[in-house]
């Protein structure tokens, strides 16, 4: 599996000088599998989505908070016929996933009704897809902590193992669910919007902090950890200084980056 980030920052999209190496653009993971083209939330990294021509392409939402699926329409790519996607989400029912889509991006919110006008977007019962991606790579999903739901994913294709766990307020008692959801993972990527002084103020507002993440790893035991959902207000310079601190299995997410699973 091939990992691109199209998107890392958390909340608000960002564009000045001093967030440029880190990159402004809102959650977006792109996965490509040997058959598959899987992509992670909509947020506005996912105007640079480019649609395989070989591959079938999927859209995972874990929750709709605007900076998840805010790029949807803006991908140019998105208005020619012939790219079909399939959008799902482990966190409700399909008719809801439509309806939600359909509420965000249509008036008045929105100038056209992008699921009445667009016939090349498809929606399927979580449960379908993993069926449909069944026969090459495994896909599974559980049910996150944070306001008004958020779901993760994990992606099994032959010994390689990826899981997304964005957006997930950690509980102490989530601990063992999750490290047996992520347990010895190749790849996970953690929402660590917060550091964990700047967490005390945080309660209820459904992000976990980077510290946390490394506490939590020595429960999950994954091989590799990539940090994400970067705070709106958060500098290259006060970036670069947390990564100078963490643990040699951890990396911060930045746009732009590619990782072999």
């Amino acid at each position: 599996m091939k990992l691109s980030i199209h998107g890392c920052r958390g909340s608000a999209a960002t564009s000045s000088p001093s967030t440029h190496n880190y990159g402004g653009n809102t959650s977006c993971f792109e996965v490509i599998t040997g058959d598959d083209q899987i992509i992670f939330d909509a947020g506005s990294g996912f105007k640079n989505i480019k649609f395989s021509k070989s591959r079938a392409s999927f859209l995972l939402i874990s929750h709709f908070h605007h900076d998840h699926i805010q790029g949807l329409p803006f991908n140019p790519e998105l208005f020619d016929p012939k790219n079909e996607i399939i959008i799902s989400s482990g966190l409700c029912d399909i008719e809801l996933v439509k309806q939600t889509i359909r509420r965000c991006f249509s008036p008045p919110y929105f100038p056209i009704d992008i699921v009445s006008l667009l016939s090349n977007i498809k929606f399927l019962p979580f449960k379908a897809v993993q069926e449909k991606l069944g026969k090459v790579i495994s896909l599974d999903s559980m049910l996150l902590n944070h306001p008004g739901g958020s779901t993760g994913y994990k992606l099994i294709e032959k010994n390689s193992s990826l899981i997304y766990i964005c957006d997930n307020e950690f509980e102490e008692d989530q601990r063992k669910s999750l490290a047996n959801f992520s347990k010895n993972a190749d790849l996970l990527i953690w929402d660590g919007m917060f550091t964990q002084e700047e967490l005390a103020d945080k309660k209820g507002w459904g992000h976990s902090s980077i510290e946390q993440a490394i506490d939590f790893n020595t429960t999950a035991n994954c091989k590799k950890i990539l940090i994400t959902h970067h705070a709106p207000n958060r500098s290259d310079k006060e970036l670069d200084q947390i990564a100078k601190d963490l643990p040699e299995l951890f990396t911060l997410a930045r746009d732009g980056l590619e990782i072999e699973v």
